[in-house]
């Protein structure tokens, strides 16, 4: 692959930082993106202030920081992420699609040509809550299987795109002559298509109005396996419609032109 392709590529991946306590590190993580040939930093809700400190241990990369946007949610920082990838050490009910390094960098390196990819570092103190986990695909936890585990943010960002670029790099010239998987729907598309979803899963009486995230979550980690691409969230949501209005209309004929209106989906 010619440099330009690889920049290219490591362009479609954004590190985005929720609720970083320490500018130091949001310093540290610019410096290690400016090594890595990353780019596009996202910070949401920030503790620590783009100050002295920060840019004084960013060396080269201060343009990053320049560069780098805020948001108030983890929502907006992601939504035109096709593949949303969050880190954390915790195991649980809510922390399934766990995924190490390596299996993070082979996921995303047939994606990166055309969608663009999230990876999301929480709170150095606290790390992601689980509703930040519920808007991310994947889950990366980092574990040496040593009795001491314990890494600070900028080795947990430098681990991972160190991962990305190795594996980008890798991919062979005659490549391009085989079919990836495409354009991915956007975190945006997805999470519309799980709010409506979740509207008629408690119509149906499938999951209950007082407490349906449980079974959300999951349904959110098996289709977030799926890798769903924008043709196949217009199906689902499609097929929604069509349960939805057949609720609201249960005698209609089963031929009824509204049924039919969603078979036509490109």
């Amino acid at each position: 692959m010619v440099e330009s392709e690889l920049i290219q590529h490591l362009d479609k991946v954004r590190v985005v930082l929720v609720g970083t306590k320490f500018s130091g590190n949001l310093g540290f993580v610019a410096r290690v993106m400016r090594n890595m040939d990353f780019s596009d930093l996202r910070l949401v809700a920030p503790r620590a202030e783009l100050n002295k400190e920060a840019y004084t241990l960013a060396l080269g990369g201060a343009g990053i920081l320049d560069e780098s946007r805020i948001h108030a949610r983890l929502e907006q920082a992601v939504s035109d992420c096709a593949i949303v990838i969050g880190t954390s050490r915790r195991h649980g009910v809510k922390r399934k699609n766990v995924i190490n390094p390596r299996q993070m960098a082979g996921l995303l390196r047939p994606v990166l040509e055309v969608n663009r990819v999230a990876l999301v570092f929480g709170p150095e103190d606290v790390g992601l809550s689980n509703d930040d986990i519920a808007l991310c695909h994947w889950v990366v936890g980092i574990h040496p299987d040593t009795d001491y585990e314990s890494l600070n943010l900028g080795h947990a960002v430098a681990i991972l795109l160190w991962e990305i670029n190795y594996a980008v790099r890798e991919i062979q010239v005659d490549s391009h002559n085989s079919k990836g998987p495409g354009r991915l729907a956007s975190s945006r598309d997805q999470e519309n298509m799980f709010k409506h979803l979740e509207q008629v899963l408690i119509e149906l009486g499938f999951i209950q109005e007082r407490d349906p995230r449980r079974m959300m979550i999951l349904i959110r980690q098996m289709l977030h396996r799926a890798c769903l691409s924008e043709r196949d969230v217009r199906i689902i949501r499609g097929i929604l419609r069509q349960i939805k209005w057949r609720l609201d209309h249960p005698d209609a004929e089963v031929d009824h032109p509204m049924l039919r209106k969603d078979r036509r989906i490109k």
